[in-house]
């Protein structure tokens, strides 16, 4: 039986708040539904003409303050913000005062606890239903397109729209653009005569060569590249191309072209990069991207400056082949990596030609295997290296990626 007199301390409510308290309970009423069945008993068991005493308009409701009577305005927030973006799905959430949620529940637990349903709740069920009914956007829980945040203090919407997560592979032929745009060191990204105003240490990246058709068509705020491993800005990008994840964040069209897109992006950029197999995926295949390692083969090209011969290189190269080699972090990248030493396995080294001093190799190596420094030996810090192993002074002049052997990757899982 519930105690009138505690029921009075919060009066004047409406029908909402008062069938909310029992929001759990009941198959197919809505909380008003519910709020005129409690009256009713309490008129039943205490005293009739109870309904002008305790139930007000939803507007001078002292336990939601007018909330409820706001879900219609609060419709029409969510779907005018809503309106600019081509999405599928939506869900609904919302800011609402701690004092309000504090009063409510102490309101509920006069009918006893673990019978109500949060007004938060019923704010979001019944403004999402109306943003349905508005838009036909389908309402939904997990993972929707777009959720619209209401500040019910304030009636304003914060919208999060899902980023658009777009897989492929890029290859690389220009030696003089970075994998990611690289602001300058000068100004922070800002513009400065040194990067001519442009912000960027490099006027182009592969991540702005690819970024630039996507963020056109889907109207992004942002994009952001995410790549298995890097190259060497000088380094070539060949074989079957490097795997990447573009993020696009914001995006107001979903449904983009990725055969068009893709067939644009070489054609503008033929000799510089190309993009292939492009395919929409979600969010966590970037960490599995990030986290996937194999090995790689390169082809380099090498200049010696001492006198040696094909029988010495052929020697050197079979020393290296099949052993693990220990490197401690580069001079070239000492400034921003921590100063480790790794041991990394070179599967193979062969020597394809040598001429003039020039000698061009194929490498297999475990990743993360600086090859530079394989080569040079970094002043010993690379140990063995074919510098050391020949007896010479080798320096790599030209380095191409030539494969990532993630089909080998996968079988060894399997």
């Amino acid at each position: 039986m519930f105690n009138l007199k505690e029921i009075q301390d919060f009066a004047p409510f409406c029908l909402s708040c008062l069938g909310r308290v029992v929001g759990k309970i009941g198959f197919g009423l809505d909380n008003r539904e519910r709020g005129i069945e409690i009256l009713n008993q309490l008129e039943i068991q205490e005293v009739a003409g109870l309904e002008d005493s305790l139930i007000s308009d939803d507007s001078d409701c002292k336990i939601c303050d007018g909330l409820i009577s706001e879900i219609p305005n609060f419709v029409v927030l969510a779907s005018a913000s809503m309106s600019e973006y081509s999405i599928s799905s939506f869900k609904i959430g919302t800011i609402v005062d701690k004092d309000l949620l504090s009063r409510e529940s102490d309101f509920q637990l006069v009918f006893g606890e673990n019978l109500g349903e949060s007004i938060k709740s019923q704010l979001n069920r019944e403004t999402g239903i109306g943003v349905w009914k508005n838009t036909a956007i389908e309402a939904k829980i997990e993972s929707p397109d777009a959720v619209a945040i209401i500040d019910t203090s304030y009636d304003t919407i914060e919208l999060e729209i899902k980023s658009l997560f777009i897989e492929g592979n890029y290859n690389k032929f220009d030696r003089t653009v970075p994998q990611t745009r690289w602001p300058c060191s000068r100004c922070k990204g800002m513009g400065c005569r040194r990067c001519d105003n442009t912000g960027q240490l490099y006027p182009d990246s592969v991540q702005s060569l690819i970024a630039n058709s996507f963020s056109r068509e889907s109207l992004c705020t942002e994009d952001l590249f995410h790549g298995m491993g890097r190259e060497d800005i000088d380094a070539a990008m060949l074989g079957d191309g490097r795997p990447f994840v573009l993020e696009l964040r914001m995006p107001k069209v979903r449904d983009l072209n990725l055969e068009g897109l893709g067939k644009e992006i070489n054609e503008a950029n033929k000799d510089r990069i190309k993009v292939s197999n492009l395919r929409f995926v979600d969010r966590p295949r970037v960490a599995e991207l990030k986290n996937t390692v194999c090995d790689k083969s390169y082809r380099v090209d090498i200049s010696v400056s001492d006198i040696t011969s094909i029988e010495s290189l052929k020697k050197g190269s079979q020393r290296l082949t099949g052993t693990v080699i220990e490197q401690r972090t580069p001079t070239r990248v000492s400034h921003r990596r921590a100063d480790l030493v790794r041991p990394r396995l070179i599967n193979s080294v062969d020597v394809v030609s040598f001429e003039d001093n020039m000698v061009e190799l194929v490498i297999r190596a475990q990743h993360g295997t600086y090859i530079r420094e394989l080569v040079s030996g970094d002043k010993g810090r690379t140990v063995p290296s074919l510098s050391s192993l020949i007896d010479a002074n080798c320096k790599v002049e030209v380095l191409d990626v030539l494969n990532l052997h993630l089909e080998a990757k996968e079988e060894k899982n399997d």
